[in-house]
């Protein structure tokens, strides 16, 4: 009883003054009655409805054609319920989207076309994640980033310490890369402060590491966040365990911290994560399973991509899903961590954490850098990373090369022409 009071209070709300809705639900209501009387006039009612007669001289033609009459008034019925509808939107909407109201259509449009776009799930992180990303949002809205909470330098690593909270960098990146207002999410969320206690902290690590404490848990932060931000798709943690993560380099060293990985020279033997096993996010692994692509990279061949992988059970419902599996592999050696890495030794390492035979696709760009841009990369000791794989890894696996570079200052993948050739690839394999 007490429900239904509430309901007819909130339904008598849109008569309120000043709402702006009476009017047009007035015309709403004429049009439904043309629409009556016109079909009262073409199913020939005439003994047992009176309004037909009340109003049939106002119709010259109603004795000759009173079907056509009858059209007429259901014309301008649908005309009146079509204005009265569409104002009353426009009216409400006015308020909620002030700015976007005229945009309407487009916007919807386009929501209902990213929709049906296939659901995609990408794993990895760091500026490749970012790039591809914001491409993929061009072309499909169910997208699912996986990234990993193991950060341990930065300002990420600051919180982790001092405030036990997860660390929230790579999740940042991929919420503000798959932003609606992607420009201006990247302004505010990468900002970093210069001056006092926040020093080298960004913007972005602290609103989720609060959301963090608001909400009590890092997997609903992150959900909240999405949600504010208006992202397309989402973004999950392949774990919400605080672990660290670990590598054995080749000289037998042991190196505790995803930021001291790549501080050492000696080539990586083998990472791993302290304490283990480690349990997946149970959303992570259904996005998993409900995939139609999975791509893996590009990022941080360790540090971003197989660390991921490493989480109990990911790997195994990856290959077992019948997504698509696509590798992208990265476009430059990292300093301390790929040092002279050739493209065959980025897939071998990356096949070394997946059960056999899982890849479908690797995607090797084949355009050169530039002179400038090589040589600066090169004073870094990062160089292009060598295509010496032949022409099919295998018997299942695929390889595509494309040239997919973007060069400004930097070596990057192009967003938009990664995203085609990933969806072109899908569509293919699709038919």
């Amino acid at each position: 009883m007490i429900k239904r009071n509430y309901n007819l209070k909130s339904l008598l709300k849109w008569f309120y003054p000043g709402m702006r809705v009476k009017r047009f639900l007035l015309i709403v209501l004429v049009g439904i009655v043309f629409m009556a009387v016109g079909l009262i006039y073409v199913i020939d009612l005439t003994g047992f409805l009176w309004i037909k007669n009340q109003i049939k001289n106002l119709f010259i033609y109603y004795q000759i054609a009173p079907f056509f009459s009858g059209l007429i008034l259901m014309f301008i019925g649908s005309l009146f319920i079509i204005l009265g509808i569409s104002n009353i939107n426009r009216s409400i909407l006015k308020i909620i989207i002030p700015k976007q109201v005229d945009l309407l259509p487009e916007i919807i449009y386009e929501q209902r076309k990213l929709e049906k776009g296939p659901r995609i799930v990408v794993i990895g992180g760091g500026t490749g994640l970012y790039t591809l990303l914001r491409g993929l949002k061009q072309f499909t809205s169910n997208i699912t980033a996986v990234v990993t909470a193991f950060d341990s330098g930065g300002s990420s690593g600051i919180l982790r310490d001092e405030l036990g909270v997860l660390p929230p960098g790579d999740i940042r990146n991929c919420l503000v890369a798959l932003s609606t207002e992607e420009l201006l999410m990247k302004k505010l969320f990468q900002y970093r402060f210069s001056n006092g206690s926040l020093k080298g902290h960004s913007f972005g690590n602290l609103f989720i590491t609060a959301m963090s404490e608001v909400s009590g848990e890092f997997s609903k932060a992150v959900e909240k966040s999405s949600e504010i931000l208006a992202i397309r798709g989402k973004v999950l943690p392949s774990s919400i365990e605080d672990v660290t993560l670990c590598a054995r380099l080749k000289n037998k060293e042991l190196i505790k911290g995803e930021d001291k990985i790549p501080q050492h020279k000696s080539e990586i033997e083998s990472i791993f994560l302290e304490p283990s096993p480690v349990l997946p996010l149970p959303e992570t692994i259904q996005a998993i399973q409900e995939a139609d692509l999975i791509i893996l990279g590009p990022g941080s061949l360790y540090t971003s991509v197989i660390c991921n992988l490493l989480v109990k059970d990911i790997p195994e419902k990856m290959c077992q899903s019948p997504a698509l599996k696509i590798y992208i592999c990265n476009v430059m050696t990292q300093p301390g961590e790929t040092d002279n890495y050739t493209a065959a030794m980025h897939v071998r390492e990356i096949i070394k954490y997946l059960p056999e035979n899982c890849l479908d696709y690797v995607v090797l760009n084949s355009q050169r850098l530039s002179k400038k841009v090589a040589a600066k990369y090169q004073q870094e000791d990062a160089f292009m990373v060598k295509d010496d794989l032949p022409p099919d890894l295998d018997k299942k696996t695929k390889i595509i090369r494309q040239g997919l570079l973007s060069e400004y200052n930097f070596a990057r993948h192009h967003s938009e022409k990664l995203a085609k050739l990933i969806l072109d690839i899908f569509h293919k394999e699709k038919k």
